[in-house]
């Protein structure tokens, strides 16, 4: 799958259908707050390349409503070190209609779920992210999508609210001045270390909800949530640096983060 993690040697790929689905999707819950960066791909193809970003999400809805009921979705759950859940866990949910298939809308909302419980530090990567992000969105939104491209990102940005494709963050120089963040090579490496940074949120801040080929909202309710989310990280790093200054276990920075953040991701 793409993204892919770091140690690709301890890489244990687990299909997911029906007769294990509710297994594996316990087992993920149960990880998502120890492994809050999720890399996610599917098996759709994009669209080739539209003239306008409103033509562009046109072409991706129309390739979703289209796309036969059976798809591959792969999931990955790190940690900032690029240290994959489980011992090297890495799901292949096998998606669609038929029984032997786990359920799209289940699957889809644990992980939406995850997203929630890996509150404040969870972040969602994707490659070509858009037909990844459609497909789950699509599903989370009562399995249409909304007609108009910036109500579309909204709902990426509320179902996941740290949100970026690496190739936007590879190549896109518009978003913030100056050079890209990531480099073409290594990129998936490279976005970890960022991660690692404190100075992560504020860096990434215009690139959360930025899909390659789709640009961003730029509806005012978007983007005031994106100035607010960047604030409350950046509250949040200071909140976590006192209580491990006063020798506060990382199992109780957690809870409190978490029940304190929580109601605000849920808005």
């Amino acid at each position: 799958m793409s993204p892919a993690p770091r140690d690709v040697s301890k890489v244990q790929v687990v299909d997911v259908r029906a007769s294990n689905e509710e297994e594996e999707l316990y087992l993920l819950r149960a990880c998502a707050r120890d492994f809050p960066i999720a890399a996610v791909a599917t098996s759709l193809d994009l669209p080739g390349p539209a003239r306008t970003l409103d033509g562009a999400y046109e072409a991706v809805r129309a390739a979703i409503d289209r796309a036969p009921s059976r798809q591959v979705v792969g999931l990955a759950l790190l940690n900032p070190d690029g240290v994959l859940a489980l011992g090297g866990r890495v799901w292949r949910f096998h998606l669609g209609d038929g029984h032997a298939d786990a359920d799209p809308s289940r699957v889809c909302e644990a992980f939406r779920a995850c997203s929630r419980a890996a509150v404040p530090e969870g972040v969602w990567v994707t490659r070509d992210g858009a037909a990844d992000m459609a497909y789950l969105v699509r599903h989370l939104n009562g399995g249409t999508l909304p007609p108009k491209r910036e109500a579309f990102l909204h709902l990426c940005n509320v179902f996941f609210p740290d949100l970026y494709d690496l190739k936007v963050l590879a190549e896109w120089r518009e978003v913030e001045d100056g050079d890209p963040p990531l480099a073409r090579d290594h990129n998936f490496g490279r976005f970890l270390e960022l991660v690692r940074k404190w100075g992560f949120s504020e860096l990434m801040t215009g690139y959360n909800a930025f899909l390659s080929g789709l640009g961003a909202a730029d509806e005012y309710e978007l983007l005031l949530h994106k100035k607010v989310a960047a604030k409350q990280q950046e509250s949040t790093r200071k909140w976590t640096e006192m209580l491990r200054q006063k020798g506060r276990s990382e199992e109780y920075i957690r809870d409190m983060l978490f029940h304190c953040v929580f109601p605000l991701w849920d808005n």
